[in-house]
């Protein structure tokens, strides 16, 4: 498109520099000065101050990034900024257990022209856990502001990598200057994979838990030379610097857990083996199928954060299209879909105490995948308590975080409805007691202004869309067609610009996301397009996530 062919990279980054220090100034305060106060009263809400218990008409009161006091005879704090809640509901923000939320991924480790493959450089094997998150974290990520969005407030953030990338972070989803401003607590867990490094070893499955073994023995024997020179260096060896030994040394003293990011059974069940041979402290997240993992999850008390990344629940086809083939492979592919999305009730039915992770997840689709779970099995308190109590008692956190009580961190959603409801839309974040404050779109009155149903001629056809770009607005036909029981389609540009094919389309409950690259200067940049379609009306945010930059696009269906 136009646009991106003429923008050079520093351009670019101009304009991502720009965008992200307005959206930081009127997510804080609109006038760009510094608050007021940092003192709030939200009155007369429906308060949720954890599963199950809920205060209606009460009063929040909000000082010094803490919660002063809930109930509902509140003395408000003469400099109070008093917010009307009413007809609000307030919860504590959600916990996410494992996502790369800010974090920027770096360049893979180029390979050393005279690798010896059965032991490469630790660096190329990924093997650093020395490293920490935070040298991966970007205070102006849009990832910040997304979660937000989406209702949480905290993030147990990971590092990119292969087998051992690193600690992970405990990181509050807020803004400031500096990332040491919204860190709430760093080298939380130690985080491990299933990644092996490319043509070396360990390249495999059995490779890495080998050498899982080796660098955990290695570091006990270590560990114990360590301790008993700093009791009586006489005549013992001075013990040599070895950072990836010493990076396991609280793990060893049970200090700290190990992450294993694992999304099968196959794999949640070699990581607890490793962890039963070894005895060092485990939570497993990212996973995925846990359908037959209640007896390990009940025998072993590993803690687990479930994916919320669900696959698409598959479309059915039209009549005139099956044949008996097709016909047992919808079956199958349904079955496997409801064995997926009921899981999550199952296993809270059975007394796992799960959270969540959102890696891999959009951000807006986080919400209405927890509403599918609720649809299929897990209660309303359940989710909530996945989301809050659980990852909070997980994480070592229910001191702090979790709960809305006297004393913890402000962490807060107020929103429209009850959070689970599909009209539900979040008005405020409290993030360690900053406020945050999101547009809220009028409910809707007559049947063209409800988002559109999936399905039906709604989305087949073509649009007029206007990208809100710097200098000239952009536009052109978004046209889309239904095609053997999935959706394709193409961008094209009124400057004549060649057509760019829309991938991952994806519909459902209103919303429309897609993604489609463009050339920008002979690099292939990706643009994601997420938003809400309303009667004939599209309203999105289409990121450019490798500039940090979002522009604005909306598109009207053109009549037949």
């Amino acid at each position: 498109m136009k646009l991106f062919r003429k923008l050079s990279l520093q351009l670019v980054l101009l304009l991502s520099f720009s965008v992200i220090t307005m959206q930081s100034q009127a997510q804080s305060d609109p006038s760009g000065d510094s608050p007021v106060t940092t003192t709030f009263a939200l009155k007369n809400a429906t308060v949720v101050t954890q599963p199950g218990n809920e205060i209606a008409g009460a009063t929040i009161v909000i000082k010094n990034g803490l919660i002063q006091s809930v109930g509902k005879n509140v003395q408000i704090p003469a400099d109070a900024e008093e917010i009307d809640a009413s007809e609000m509901y307030i919860y504590a923000a959600f916990i996410d257990g494992m996502s790369n939320a800010g974090a920027k991924r770096p360049e893979n480790p180029e390979r050393p022209r005279d690798l010896f493959t059965p032991d490469p450089p630790n660096e190329y094997a990924g093997i650093t856990p020395e490293k920490s998150v935070i040298d991966q974290l970007e205070i102006s990520s849009n990832d910040f502001d997304g979660m937000r969005k989406a209702g949480f407030g905290l993030s147990h953030v990971v590092p990119y990598g292969r087998m051992l990338p690193g600690s992970g972070a405990l990181v509050l989803m807020g803004s400031g200057e500096h990332i040491d401003e919204i860190v709430l607590e760093k080298d939380k867990a130690l985080f491990a994979q299933w990644v092996g490094a490319p043509g070396a070893y360990p390249g495999n499955i059995l490779g890495i838990m080998a050498k899982w073994r080796n660098l955990y023995r290695n570091a006990e024997n270590r560990k114990e030379h360590v301790e008993m020179y700093a009791q009586n260096p006489s005549g013992l060896q001075r013990p040599e610097k070895d950072r990836v030994s010493e990076a396991f040394f609280p793990v060893i003293s049970q200090q700290k857990p190990v992450m294993f990011n694992v999304d099968g059974m196959l794999d949640v069940r070699r990581a607890m083996r490793l962890q039963n041979d070894l005895g060092f402290p485990l939570i497993v997240a990212g996973v995925e199928e846990a359908w037959d993992l209640v007896e390990d999850f009940k025998n072993s008390g590993t803690p687990v954060f479930l994916s919320l990344d669900l696959p698409d629940e598959p479309k059915e086809i039209k009549e005139d299209d099956k044949t008996a083939e097709v016909e047992a492979l919808e079956k199958r592919r349904m079955e496997f879909y409801k064995k997926h999305v009921e899981q999550y009730g199952m296993l809270a039915n059975a007394g796992i105490n799960f959270g969540f992770s959102t890696a891999g997840t959009r951000t807006n689709n986080i919400l209405g995948n927890v509403r599918k779970l609720i649809e299929n099995g897990l209660s309303e308190d359940q989710a909530l308590a996945a989301l809050t109590t659980n990852p909070a008692n997980i994480l070592g956190l229910s001191n702090r975080l979790g709960t809305l009580d006297n004393g913890k961190v402000a962490n807060l959603i107020v929103s429209t409805d009850p959070i689970f409801n599909k009209d539900a839309n979040i008005k405020m974040m409290f993030v360690d007691g900053k406020k945050f404050e999101y547009e809220v779109k009028a409910k809707s009155t007559n049947k063209d202004a409800q988002p559109a149903a999936e399905g039906g001629d709604i989305l087949v056809g073509s649009w007029t869309y206007n990208l809100n770009t710097p200098g000239d607005p952009q536009s052109g036909k978004m046209v889309i067609k239904m095609e053997n029981g999935s959706y394709s389609g193409y961008l094209t540009s009124s400057d004549g610009s060649p057509d760019n094919t829309m991938n991952n389309i994806n519909f459902r409950n209103g919303e429309l996301t897609f993604d489609f690259s463009i050339d920008a200067g002979g690099q292939s940049v990706l643009i994601v397009v997420e938003g809400l379609i309303t009667g004939k009306t599209y309203e999105a945010e289409a990121r450019v996530d490798a500039f940090n930059v979002s522009l604005e696009l909306t598109a009207t269906k053109d009549e037949k």
